[in-house]
């Protein structure tokens, strides 16, 4: 097994934050010119206000930089400590799936309760890896 088989999953990741930072730019961009927000509350965030489905996709993107970054880092831990198993590659393929689907109910119809669960399976899955990781760097002699 090709220990860089991890990167795939990173990089799907990648590309679907830069589509939802796509998607809001060109929502952004589409709302300015329909005069639904000034662009001028894009200086300080502070005069005027956004649409409720241009807060609910700015919100969507910021969340992309929060639990997500921690995905990165044990993908590049697992890569470097040569701890990358089959099972870590298959987990790193079901966060990034997991991601899509709660990125699709959050930017669909954002049924909260739905939202929730997608968002706890892709927690569960990232400690899934943290915990593959930390087992292997404990007992070096297992990879």
């Amino acid at each position: 097994m090709d220990p860089s088989a991890i990167v795939f999953p990173a990089f799907a990741m990648f590309m679907l934050t830069f589509s939802v930072l796509a998607y809001m730019a060109g929502s952004r961009l589409s709302a300015i010119r329909r005069r639904e927000v000034s662009i001028r509350y894009y200086r300080r965030y502070s005069e005027g206000e956004q649409t409720p489905r241009l807060q609910v996709i700015g919100r969507h993107a910021q969340n992309h930089f929060e639990v997500p970054p921690l995905f990165y880092i044990a993908v590049l831990f697992l890569y470097v400590t040569g701890s990358v198993t089959p099972t870590a590659i298959v987990l790193a393929w079901l966060y990034f799936a997991s991601r899509c689907v709660h990125s699709f109910i959050h930017l669909g119809n954002n049924n909260v309760s739905h939202r929730f669960i997608a968002f706890a399976v892709s927690g569960l899955i990232l400690a899934g890896l943290w915990i593959l990781l930390l087992l292997s760097v404990a007992s070096p002699g297992a990879r």
